[in-house]
């Protein structure tokens, strides 16, 4: 208690209530109660009562291709980091080659009509090249060299095994000039309530985010060709000179009998959230974010201490609560460093859980 009155002291004195949402951070533990080594968080889901999360492949090495199950409330695992496996099938196709060594996975969701699959989307395979049969038949993504590949990872109720089952390449309409650009590509997927599933772009060549949609159905992963997307056409924030790009995604239900429903998505270079109209009835609201990592309590730091630097790669939505979780920016991490006893936190590139309750003025037409 001593440590929430202090940070709302904090906020109310230097007006941040005003225009900016405080939000206090947890640090994710591991089952002895210790902070995780480099991760780097880039995929996150609500399941089954806990978050699941997925890194990409810049994380430590003995953090890649697993899937962590993260206690909502407390922040600590619920188990062992599980093993992503990949089947002979995935591995003797096309994309065999990226799947034998660490894709780089951009995040994270689960099929509506069976919760023991979870979807995640490669982005930067430039390390790796298409044979030549392969790039004559998927070749033609209209972005990069190395198609995007959305990825099914099967799975049990109890989470006890998890396994790359099927991969599909997406192609891009032309006409959205994506750009042959292997790290500004898909960084959020998102399900809405009737089939449409959401990719969220880092930025195009034009240096602004899009968001696309598919169909998905119980066929999706029976085909074997392109998943074709479509532009979704949603009005955007307008970006500048400056990279403004999506870095995580997730569907909101609306309380309006009717209303599509919205999605959320994190600009992690600018601290925002926004909450984008389905029904395009009213302009993305963008809410401003202040981020709190807290100290430990045996320190001589003040409860908590305001992030500089923060990247939020990951966004859950359950109920009224929206979960996010950053992907520590190796070369910009450290700057986060005041308080002396979070100095061994930031330098391993520990991650933390935040959360905030969905905010009834996102929903009001003009109000930022």
């Amino acid at each position: 208690m001593k440590a929430s009155l202090y940070l709302i002291s904090i906020l109310f004195t230097t007006g941040v209530f005003a225009t900016t949402q405080p939000v206090a951070g947890k640090w994710i533990t591991d089952l002895q109660g210790q902070t995780l080594t480099d991760p780097q968080s880039s995929g996150f889901t609500w399941r089954h009562g806990e978050l699941i999360h997925l890194g990409d492949n810049s994380a430590a090495e003995h953090m890649r291709n697993k899937l962590l199950r993260i206690n909502p409330h407390t922040a600590q695992l619920n188990a062992e980091p599980l093993n992503i496996t990949v089947s002979s099938q995935v591995l003797s196709g096309c994309f065999g080659e990226l799947f034998s060594k660490y894709p780089d996975f951009e995040s994270l969701t689960w099929d509506r009509a069976d919760d023991t699959v979870f979807i995640t989307v490669t982005e930067d395979s430039s390390f790796v090249q298409l044979s030549a049969d392969c790039k004559a038949k998927y070749g033609d993504t209209h972005s990069t060299d190395f198609p995007t590949l959305l990825v099914r990872i099967e799975t049990d109720r109890n989470m006890s095994r998890a396994e790359i089952t099927a991969v599909r390449p997406v192609q891009f309409p032309k006409s959205a000039v994506v750009g042959n650009a292997p790290n500004d590509g898909i960084e959020g997927l998102a399900f809405d309530t009737t089939g449409n599933l959401y990719l969220a772009l880092e930025k195009n060549q034009a240096n602004a985010p899009m968001i696309f949609k598919t169909p998905y159905d119980k066929d999706f992963w029976q085909q074997q060709g392109y998943v074709k997307v479509q532009d979704s056409g949603f009005i955007l924030p307008v970006p500048d000179a400056n990279n403004h790009p999506i870095n995580g995604l997730d569907y909101l239900p609306a309380k309006k009998a009717g209303h599509p429903g919205y999605l959320v998505a994190a600009a992690r270079n600018d601290d925002q959230l926004w909450i984008i109209d389905l029904s395009q009835q009213q302009a993305p609201f963008v809410q401003q974010m202040a981020y709190y990592a807290p100290t430990p309590a045996d320190s001589a730091c003040p409860a908590y201490e305001k992030m500089v630097q923060t990247a939020i790669e990951g966004v859950a939505v359950h109920g009224d609560t929206v979960y996010l979780v950053n992907d520590a920016w190796k070369k910009h991490y450290p700057d986060n460093i005041q308080c002396p006893a979070n100095a061994a936190h930031f330098n391993k590139f520990a991650p933390l859980l935040f959360s905030l309750p969905v905010d009834p003025r996102w929903f009001i037409q003009g109000l930022h």
